[in-house]
């Protein structure tokens, strides 16, 4: 079986490592001193040569070519018996453990054991733990001790994407290394040695596509580029990558961004209907599309873009003249729109009807039309009252679209002959107008008995979130109001709830009773007569008795019960 090129072409000694020379700089000298530090921790983006680094230091450390802190010594050399030990995996003073799947105490305990023995083979025994920051909080505890004051034998080299996870007390016990993000230029000039090694002419313009790609990564630029070349083709183009990866052309986001800037959603529908057919992924075209619109935001600000963009020339000019047509408010809004559709498409079966709205949504014109039309067709009544401060503004949704054509970028000056060109827009603003003001004018709820208060906005709440009136609305209570204030009572362990949903609550109560009403929530005990005793005259002694007592009859259960309408069964 073929090993995947990113094993293949794994780096034997420290000279082959691409991107990470400060930490080359670092570890070579350790090993020209001889004063190897007993721990690490390799810390980095998934693809960075953590792991590979981490092989090639267990290599130096036991070659045979020389001891580290020998003159002259090239460590490790890559050929001896030891080197290729490691190299195949069969090294067995070279022990390898995955946290992410081994993160118990029995795991950490047998190298605990393991540990006070001298190597078999080497002159080290080498510890490579790889995403150490999954390891248990047990076996975290367990491995303090050894890590603190290993034998001199032992180096232990833990690698983790996620530092921050890692518990202080164990950074602080190993020199910590960062392993950075590889810039494109030298992914690419990664990639055209291996290249250049297997016979297989890659363009430029190609290489920088899988670079860009890759965000930093070594290997997953390696994986693209494997699967570019599986096909056979001894010449590798820009379009040879786009069409191996399921990515779009330049072409087709300029042409899909000229439509959307025109406010001409049907024909950025018809692009991306065009496109899909050919078999592009709407998930990839989504954030080539984010990508897109940071190359606009670059070339309208800088002026020689052509080494941060990674396009050429032409390119560039293209990229230039579109970003000339918008501002930077259009490039801001599309660039935050499609991130929240990139995130959303992650969980989507159909990613093309994501692709679709973002292109509708920025077609039409921004700002608080696109909330009026949602009032229109029925919203919540939240959102009605927050449709209505927008659409006071004196125009509908209708008029402001088409006051927009037929380009955004020249929407001051073609206002007002899409206006005439459009009679209806007349009516349709006026119609705007009159639901404007019947959102503004609907009645609210008058004023009065707190805990009837309290209930409707209880009620409110839960509309949008039914867990809220099981868990929060049973377990609370109004029990004043005065001068706007609304006191609420909240069982202690039940506050934190509620304040999570301080937001939803506030809206709610300013959609019921207006801007003069607002809530303060306090803990405190709810009688099953409606009678509470705030936090502010409740001990602490009290506080845990009430607590204490949810946990003796099990309120949890009880939640369980109101939340999906169950009764559960407890045997013994």
């Amino acid at each position: 079986m073929q090993p995947a090129l990113y094993r293949a072409e794994r780096p034997e000694v420290f000279e082959d490592i691409i991107g990470q020379k400060h930490i080359v700089r670092i570890l070579q000298n350790q090993i020209r001193t001889g004063t190897v530090s007993q721990a690490y921790l390799f810390a980095g983006t998934h693809g960075t040569g953590k792991t590979s680094t981490a092989r090639i230091l267990a290599k130096a450390v036991n070659c045979l070519e020389g001891e580290p802190g020998t003159e002259g010594a090239q460590l490790p050399c890559g050929h001896c018996e030891n080197c290729e030990a490691i190299r195949e995996g069969r090294f067995v003073d070279c022990i390898e453990l995955d946290a992410a799947s081994n993160n118990g105490v029995d795991d950490l305990r047998s190298i605990i054991e393991m540990v006070k023995y001298p190597p078999t083979v080497g002159r080290y025994k080498v510890y490579i733990i790889d995403e150490v920051h999954m390891l248990s909080t047990a076996a975290e505890n367990a491995f303090l001790k050894t890590l603190e004051e290993p034998p001199a034998h032992a180096i232990f080299i833990l690698a983790t994407t996620d530092p921050q996870k890692v518990r202080a007390t164990i950074r602080s016990r190993c020199m910590q290394l960062n392993f950075r993000r590889v810039t494109e230029d030298e992914l690419i000039e990664g990639m055209r040695r291996i290249c250049e090694k297997r016979g297989i002419n890659a363009t430029g313009d190609a290489l920088a596509t899988i670079a860009s790609r890759a965000d930093g990564s070594v290997r997953d630029a390696l994986s693209i580029l494997e699967q570019c070349i599986a096909a056979g083709d001894r010449e590798l183009s820009r379009a040879a990558v786009l069409e191996y990866t399921g990515a779009a052309g330049e072409d087709f986001f300029l042409a899909l961004t000229g439509a959307v800037m025109d406010g001409d959603a049907g024909k950025a529908l018809v692009y991306i209907d065009e496109i899909v057919k050919r078999g592009k992924d709407s998930r990839q075209i989504l954030k080539d599309w984010l990508k897109h619109m940071r190359d606009l935001m670059i070339v309208k600000y800088v002026g020689k873009a052509e080494r941060i963009v990674g396009a050429s020339a032409e390119n560039i000019a293209r990229l230039r003249a579109q970003a000339g047509r918008t501002d930077a408010a259009f490039i801001e809004r599309a660039i935050r729109l499609i991130s929240e559709y990139i995130n959303l498409g992650r969980y989507s079966e159909r990613p093309r009807i994501l692709l679709e709205t973002a292109a509708v949504r920025l077609a039409s014109p921004d700002g608080d039309a696109a909330t009026l039309q949602r009032s229109a067709a029925g919203p919540a009544p939240s959102q009605a009252a927050s449709a209505a401060s927008g659409a006071s503004a004196g125009r509908s949704p209708a008029a402001q679209q088409t006051a927009a054509a037929p380009s955004r970028a020249s929407a001051p000056s073609a206002a007002p002959a899409a206006r005439t060109a459009a009679p209806a827009a007349d009516d349709e603003a006026d119609a705007g107008e009159m639901l404007a003001g019947m959102i503004a004018s609907a009645p609210r709820e008058k004023a009065g008995d707190p805990g009837e208060m309290w209930d409707r906005i209880v009620r409110e709440v839960a509309a949008s979130d039914r867990t809220f009136m099981s868990l929060v609305g049973r377990n609370s209570v109004g029990t004043e109001y005065e001068a706007g204030k609304l006191l609420v009572i909240v069982s202690p362990n039940k506050l934190r709830l509620a304040e999570d949903k301080s937001a939803e609550i506030a809206r709610a109560a300013k959609m019921l009773y207006g801007d003069e009403v607002f809530v303060v929530m306090r803990s405190g005990s709810i009688a099953k007569s409606g009678a509470s005793e705030t936090a502010e005259r409740m001990s602490e002694a009290e506080t845990s008795r009430i607590i204490n007592e949810d946990i003796d009859k099990n309120e949890v259960i009880e939640d369980i019960q109101n939340l999906f309408g169950i009764t559960p069964v407890i045997e013994d």
